[in-house]
């Protein structure tokens, strides 16, 4: 990997983090290039525009043996990474505080303004002697993106109660695409399984592709679902907003506000 000062020559200022997974990146500030890629309304449609931003503005990873963030791999990573790297890079470039505006369906319908600490939703996952903060800790925060359990791993595998083996990959960018592209008639609890390509295990090196699980008990289903639940866990970006009147309160995704790529101040 290149070292600092080699990359800021190329690049002007940069940070180097640790991923939620427990990868090494390095991160430019942003252009105004950047803010294309963001906002092209081809690549929004088809979700390619955040992974041509990550593979455009991470200049170093350790993912590759050459370095380089391109978009396959950005495709490829964790959720929890992808996640991270947005949002870092969002502080880095822009700033921790995100300002915006929300409109409550009032009659008339009524703005208000509100304020949102980016920093709350992520951590440093390199440092080991700052644990992340469980519930009941001071810092701890329902919505930060926790280190993932299982690291650079990629994939997992589980021997159910009932001896039948199966394993499934991380939630990543193709699950992410998946999901998003499914119609109304095939949505259902059990699409995200299918989304993480889950395979059953035939023989020892027979595993098969999973296209249903008529094959499988409400049991093996239940077993099945906590144990993603407890090793892949996906931390949604949300902020709770409560209505300054009413007392309504409404989640509200943070990575999906017009502002926190193209504030209107910061």
């Amino acid at each position: 990997m290149k070292n600092l000062e080699k990359l800021e020559a190329a690049y002007g200022e940069t940070q180097t983090l640790i991923t939620p997974s427990g990868h090494q990146i390095t991160i430019r500030e942003q252009t105004g290039e950047d803010d294309d890629i963001l906002s092209n309304a081809k690549w929004v449609e088809d979700g390619s525009s955040t992974n041509k931003f990550i593979s455009s503005v991470v200049v170093q990873t350790d993912i590759t043996e050459n370095g380089k963030m391109t978009q396959d791999v950005a495709r490829n990573l964790k959720l929890c990474d992808k996640y991270f790297i947005m949002i870092a890079s969002r502080i880095f470039s822009i700033g921790q505080s995100l300002k915006f505006v929300y409109e409550w369906p009032d009659k008339p319908p009524l703005e208000v303004d509100y304020e949102e600490d980016l920093g709350l939703y992520i951590w440093d996952y390199g440092n080991k002697e700052l644990p992340f903060p469980k519930e009941g800790h001071e810092e701890y925060f329902r919505f930060r993106i926790p280190p993932h359990p299982h690291g650079k791993d990629t994939h997992r595998e589980l021997k159910l109660d009932s001896k039948k083996t199966i394993r499934y990959k991380f939630m990543d960018g193709h699950s992410e695409k998946w999901e998003m592209d499914l119609t109304n008639d095939r949505q259902s609890i059990n699409a995200s399984l299918l989304s993480r390509g889950i395979e059953l295990q035939l023989t020892k090196d027979n595993w098969v592709k999973i296209q249903n699980f008529k094959q499988f008990t409400p049991r093996e289903m239940m077993q099945i679902r906590k144990d993603v639940e407890d090793h892949d866990p996906i931390t949604l970006l949300i902020t709770t907003l409560e209505h300054p009147h009413t007392g309504e309160i409404v989640d509200y995704p943070v990575v999906a506000s017009s502002d926190f790529f193209f504030p209107r101040e910061v």
